[in-house]
């Protein structure tokens, strides 16, 4: 029998009777047909892959990501991943369906059809992230929504991740006593219903105890936020599967999942990964790396990065190398912790020929014009931040004020008196290291704004704007001078969408985001290029995080530990509510 691809004197580890052997794999229209001895089994093929003994992996799963934090197309995406490893993905589109509602989804969904890797697709649960009193899109997601994408595409396979975690704990009884009604329950209840084998993901920040058992009691059953080992054991303990990021990948967390036989109960994934740290670190891949470094055996590795993700999301034709699976391969080099990867096949099929760039896919005009603001109606009072009538004559005022760290996205809620100069904060004082933050709704042209303070590492001697603020996607303007953010925010309006930073009235750097205010239609190449200068200016202007965008654009996120800032104000997110900035 004559087959497509014949891989010889592989080195094959076996994840269900756990143990290597040397072997052939066969290869017949893009499927593993055999593997074992193939000239005993009488198969042939004028494409003999020799791989010297080398480990031979399935194609790494990443199933839990945002394709937009890498802030291009589904296609750039796709031909960026696969020479790294990665082979199938499944994407939440949160941040377009914040923007455009269905269509934006949809749109994704047709943008990814014919790319190099498969990108399956979860249903946002969480659009908007919280309720439109805390914040404005402009779009949402409703059970509707779901069962449209859930019969109409066969990519779409999940629920994504419920981020509303807090009105699940905080109005648990009377939710579950059917005395209160609400979008994410109505979401859930239809999934249960129409679709009950799919798989719910989770989005639940240092909970445990009681508060978890809320969570997983509607079925959220996953988490990937930061982990320590007491909230993991007990995610493991209460049946959660664990999806483990970069951030959590530590010495401490790394030396349990070695000793302990937690194999099957989490996977590695990526979350939301810039186009810098995509070029100049990788992605799935990189993760794999870190973990080794840190002590994981590459047994181990294979589990996390194949069967484990296949298995949480009901994937029965991939994730292991078997009879019948597709055979997305990849042949390392050696066993050694800096998972070299030797070379890459998508259905067997060498990556390199497939990366044969075609057309790119273009976005509809619809999606072009997001933006509904102009520069010209911007008022200079944006920048003023006044106090309230019955402080005036005060020389300070209390303020709660974002402190943000260098380790994680997330904020500290803090107290500070600032000066006041008539009948307004002074927040100018260069002894204060303090940044104005400003949220204006884009999606009316109401000019709807808010202002917050933030200090700990925030900018100095410059601004930063962005269109892509997650997860609303309102323009988000910081910075410690009025001369730098009205140059920062004129640029991005006038672009239409997009990234600058400013310093002494000078663009240092800037990235077009188009469509929908979020995606480049750039390729990789350009795309990386201006995100690393980007970065690199923040960081000289006083960011002093791993990713000083992520850093900044998550200070507009209603659902992130502690303190964030929407179009409609201060958000305290533990309590899940609006609160004022000054302090009686």
């Amino acid at each position: 029998m004559v087959v497509d691809t014949i891989f010889k004197n592989a080195e094959l580890y076996n994840v269900f009777l756990k143990e290597w052997s040397i072997t052939d794999i066969a290869v017949l229209k893009g499927r593993i047909l055999f593997i074992g001895n193939t000239i005993s089994a009488g198969l042939s093929s004028d494409n003999i892959i020799e791989c010297e003994n080398k480990p031979l992996i399935p194609g790494l799963i990443d199933i839990h990501l945002h394709i937009e934090s890498s802030l291009c197309t589904p296609e750039v995406f796709a031909e960026t991943l696969l020479p790294l490893g990665i082979t199938t993905v499944v994407s939440e589109p949160h941040e377009i369906a914040n923007v455009f509602g269905l269509p934006g989804i949809e749109e994704m969904i047709r943008a990814s059809k014919d790319t190099v890797i498969d990108i399956f697709y979860g249903v946002p649960s969480s659009v908007p992230s919280t309720t439109a009193k805390m914040e404005t899109t402009g779009g949402s997601v409703s059970s509707r929504d779901l069962e449209i994408l859930m019969r109409k595409y066969p990519e779409v396979i999940c629920l994504g991740e419920v981020m509303s975690y807090r009105s699940l704990i905080n109005d648990f009884y009377n939710i579950s006593s059917g005395n209160m009604e609400s979008k994410t329950i109505d979401l859930l209840k239809t999934l249960k219903k129409n679709h009950p084998t799919a798989a719910v993901e989770g989005h639940c920040p240092s909970i445990t105890g009681l508060d978890l058992a809320k969570v997983l009691y509607f079925g959220v059953d996953s988490d990937h936020c930061l982990q320590d080992i007491e909230g993991m054991k007990q995610r493991f303990a209460n049946g959660m599967f664990v999806e483990l990021q970069e951030k959590s990948i530590t010495p401490e967390i790394i030396k349990y999942l070695q000793n302990n036989n937690t194999d099957g109960l989490y996977s590695f994934v990526t979350d939301d990964v810039p186009p810098d740290i995509l070029i100049n670190k990788g992605h799935l891949d990189y993760i794999a790396r870190k973990a080794m470094k840190e002590g994981l055996s590459l047994e181990k590795i294979i589990t996390a990065t194949s069967l484990a993700p296949s298995t949480r999301m009901g994937f029965r034709d991939r994730g292991i190398i078997a009879p019948g699976k597709i055979a997305d391969l990849i042949i390392l080099e050696d066993h050694s912790t800096n998972f070299r990867i030797h070379s890459v096949f998508k259905k067997g099929i060498i990556a390199a020929q497939i990366l044969k760039r075609k057309g790119l896919y273009t976005f509809g005009s619809d999606f072009m014009d997001s933006i509904k603001i102009s520069a010209s109606s911007i008022p200079d009072s944006i920048y003023s931040v006044p106090i309230p009538k019955e402080t005036i004559g005060k020389s300070n005022i209390k303020c709660r004020i974002m402190r943000k760290n260098k380790h994680n996205t997330y904020t500290t809620a803090e107290v500070r008196a600032i000066p006041v100069s008539g009948n307004t904060v002074n927040w100018t004082e260069p002894n204060l290291n303090l940044n104005l933050v400003i949220v204006i709704e884009r999606y009316s042209g109401e000019l709807q704004i808010a202002q917050g303070f933030l200090d700990g590492i925030c900018i100095k001697n410059g601004a930063f704007c962005s269109s892509h603020a997650h997860d609303h996607h309102n323009i988000l303007l910081v910075g410690d001078n009025i001369t730098d953010m009205k140059k920062a925010l004129n640029w991005v309006i006038t672009e239409k969408g997009g990234m600058c930073v400013v310093s002494n009235n000078k663009n240092l750097a800037a990235v077009n985001l188009k469509i929908g205010g979020i995606l480049s239609d750039s390729p990789m190449e350009k795309l990386s290029k201006e995100v690393i200068e980007i970065q690199a200016n923040l960081k000289l202007l006083g960011i002093d995080h791993i990713n000083p965008i992520m850093s900044l654009c998550t200070l507009t996120l209603p659902v992130s530990p502690q303190l964030k800032i929407t179009d409609k104000g201060i958000i305290d997110t533990i309590k899940s509510e609006i609160v004022p900035l000054f302090i009686n």
